[in-house]
């Protein structure tokens, strides 16, 4: 503290105690019957209580001649107007008094000085001294308004969010966080459009379930609807042997769509468990020119039977680790998509190109390509680019989604295009930043 943070407040226990200590023995080495004699004071070759101690008569003088700080006489008038003690600090020091001491039929007042050790007891008394009931009041129902205006502000955009969370319980995949908290600019602005984000990400997940949902029904009741009519078919000319052929055929087409039936179950679990991230194999460090060059091998035999054919352009080897079948059933299903869709007497082009961080597999057919809006959508399950649903293009519709899933699953990405000399275009990126790749 400096002189200027000077505050008197009302002496303490230890301050008193210590004055009357320091008193007695003023009395007891008879300090002030020698002043009274007229011999000289020497309180500090004495005793070390009396060092810093001041004795003032009813002069104002101090009896041994030492110098009296102001802060004594502030002391002396506070005892004259309030007659009680006090203590003061000023310059780390504290001082206290007065005592009165009693000699010969006159009083004179002790004060004392000492180390201050600023315990947080005397700030607060000191605080408390110094400030009326009013102004304590006053600062009291400030800090309530204040306070009060803080968690409103706080807890008012939270009862917003709940609103909204209860909407979303409720069903409604519409509400959103920021129609109820309007605009700010704080943390609670961006928890919004995080929670809104949240909301359009489920919203998305539940309706591609739906729709997924009800894709399934339609290919499962297509199948099955064909067998109730073949089995009712064979029913009916299953008597007689001149309906025997009759018969026959509808028992074969009741295996085909049995067939169909088990591999749309097939591939759904397939997808279900992509969606899952369930692999159910291991990691595999292989060569992918030489997974392509199986797969297309394959794929060759498919395409001549339709007067088709599919040119690999081979590249340096490189090397990959990740999931083999995934990457093999996804490459391969882009192949046998582009095999079915290019016209008779043309060909299918598959690339192997490197680049900085990830290498391509890019796979281009001849056939009429795709309409731009469809492009985004042709991967999503049961989806193709017309309206009707018929099975004249071949395939379940789950080709491209499990293609999308396993590349995904590998690190990677698939896209498609129309390509500006016509066909289509499907481009896979495969990252090569693996510890195996060389």
């Amino acid at each position: 503290m400096t002189s200027k943070d000077t505050r008197l407040v009302p002496i303490a226990a230890k301050e008193s105690e210590l004055l009357r200590q320091t008193a007695i023995t003023i009395q007891l080495r008879h300090v002030i019957e020698e002043y009274q004699n007229g011999l000289p004071i020497q309180p500090s070759g004495s005793t070390k209580e009396l060092d810093n101690t001041f004795i003032i008569n009813n002069q104002g003088y101090e009896i041994s001649g030492k110098t009296v700080p102001e802060v004594i006489y502030q002391l002396s008038a506070y005892y004259k107007q309030r007659n009680r003690p006090a203590t003061v600090t000023i310059n780390n020091y504290s001082y206290s008094g007065p005592e009165i001491v009693f000699s010969r039929g006159q009083y004179y007042l002790l004060f004392i000085k000492q180390k201050s050790q600023q315990h947080f007891s005397t700030l607060v008394s000191d605080f408390f001294h110094s400030i009326s009931i009013w102004q304590l009041l006053a600062a009291l129902g400030i800090s309530f308004l204040v306070c009060f205006a803080l968690a409103w502000y706080l807890t008012r955009p939270i009862h917003q969010l709940q609103k909204a969370t209860k909407a979303i319980a409720k069903g409604n995949l519409q509400a959103r966080a920021k129609d109820y908290i309007g605009k700010r600019a704080d943390e609670f602005h961006d928890l919004a459009e995080d929670f809104d984000l949240m909301a359009d990400r489920i919203n998305r997940i539940i309706m591609s379930q739906k729709r997924l949902l009800s894709d399934v029904s339609h290919e499962l009741r297509s199948p099955l609807t064909r067998m109730q009519i073949a089995a009712s078919l064979a029913q009916k000319h299953s008597q007689g042997d001149q309906n025997a052929a009759a018969c026959s055929h509808h028992i074969e087409r009741i295996e085909v769509e049995v067939e169909r039936l088990d591999e749309l179950i097939g591939e759904l679990l397939q997808v279900a468990a992509l969606e899952r991230g369930q692999q159910h194999q291991q990691v595999d460090t292989f060569v992918v020119n030489d997974l392509l060059d199986v797969i297309i091998s394959d794929a060759q035999f498919e395409a001549a039977a339709n007067n088709k054919e599919v040119i690999f352009n081979n590249s340096k080897p490189i090397s990959f680790k990740g999931y083999y079948n995934l990457l093999a059933r996804s490459v391969e299903n882009v192949i046998r998509n582009a095999i079915r869709h290019t016209p008779d007497g043309t060909q299918v082009t598959v690339t192997v190109s490197e680049h900085n961080a990830f290498f391509s597999i890019v796979i281009h057919d001849k056939g009429q390509g795709i309409d731009e809006a469809h492009l985004d959508k042709i991967f999503e399950p049961f989806y193709r680019p017309t309206e009707a649903r018929e099975r004249s293009s071949g395939g379940t519709g789950l080709g491209l989604t499990i293609a999308k899933r396993g590349i995904e699953v590998n690190g990677g990405t698939i896209s498609a295009e129309n390509a500006s000399d016509g066909g289509l275009k499907v481009t896979i990126n495969l990252p090569k930043n693996s510890p195996a790749y060389t």
